[in-house]
């Protein structure tokens, strides 16, 4: 898509879905019970993105263009009380298609998946499906992918494969470490400071060229920092990275990090008063059971 018209769109999905949400609050509100209930706000979103994609598979034109620039980014998020996790961004400009050509308006950009963005190379001709809605909005991606293919790559990013190397070894350079030696709550009212974790843990981003490749690959791993304590920007480290997946690489003689220990640990003492709550709620509820068909049973 056009950035002019991505931020448009992202900013009208952004406040059209809040006015409609908003809008089901009021009238549940003055009537006085669940008349509209939220959850179609979330259903209609989805639909009409899962619906746009079909619409562009169907009525968009093929057309050919240049790679005019790349770029692969790594991008830090932050899930279940600040466990750090991250994911991968692939974006690609190509030039606009000719006799589509909107003056003013900025090249596009599509989103492919790894391995086509690997083959790409800046100046060659790729081909891209795109769909013109007026002289602002300009949706496309590569021609052989489609609303199924991306739906598969969400999943496969919730539910990532593991690969099957062989896996060979290599030597790569390290760019950046962020260790994770405490847990922060968000309040630190009534005493509260930070947990020490008892399984630290460090995020390195690295750097290595596999061999057969003109560009270097970004990589992640999540290990102990007792397994390697002096880990440092701008050091080299032995890495084994998958044949198959060459942005699978692990440090040699890391162990893996726990993010999930560390956080039931630090949790332990909440989730076991849970639990006994949930135990004495079950057993006063057999009680009360067992009691009222005693009472069934019994003469008047």
């Amino acid at each position: 898509m056009n950035p002019e018209g991505a931020i448009i769109f992202s900013l009208g999905l952004l406040v059209g879905f809040g006015l409609l949400l908003t809008l089901f609050r009021l009238v549940n509100f003055f009537a006085g019970r669940k008349v509209l209930p939220l959850w179609i706000p979330f259903v209609l979103l989805i639909g009409l993105l899962v619906g746009g994609s079909l619409y562009l598979d169907t009525a968009g034109t093929v057309h050919e263009v240049k790679v005019t620039d790349k770029r692969e980014v790594i991008k830090y998020t932050q899930f279940f009380y600040r466990t750090r996790q991250w994911r991968r961004e692939f974006s690609v400009q190509v030039e606009q298609p000719p006799g589509t050509e909107t003056p003013g308006m900025s090249q596009l950009t599509i989103n492919p998946d790894a391995a086509s963005y690997d083959a790409m190379q800046v100046g060659q001709p790729v081909k891209v499906r795109m769909l013109k809605l007026g002289d602002l909005f300009r949706f496309a991606r590569l021609a052989d992918r489609s609303t199924f293919s991306i739906i598969s790559d969400y999943i496969g990013e919730l539910f990532p494969p593991e690969p099957h190397g062989p896996w060979r070894e290599a030597t790569a350079t390290v760019l950046q470490v962020n260790k994770f030696t405490e847990h922060r709550p968000r309040s630190r009212r009534r005493g509260y400071g930070p947990t020490p974790l008892p399984w630290p843990y460090q995020i390195v981003r690295l750097s290595y060229t596999p061999p057969g490749r003109t560009a270097p690959v970004e990589v992640m791993d999540n290990i102990e920092i007792a397994s390697k304590p002096d880990l440092a920007e701008g050091q080299t480290v032995p890495i084994t990275w998958a044949e198959d997946n060459p942005r699978e690489a692990r440090i040699a003689g890391g162990r893996p990090g726990r993010p999930w220990a560390n956080l039931i640990y630090v949790f332990g003492e909440t989730l076991a008063i849970l639990a006994l709550l949930v135990v004495i709620l079950l057993i006063l509820g057999v009680a009360w059971r067992r009691r009222k068909r005693c009472r069934a049973v019994l003469p008047p």
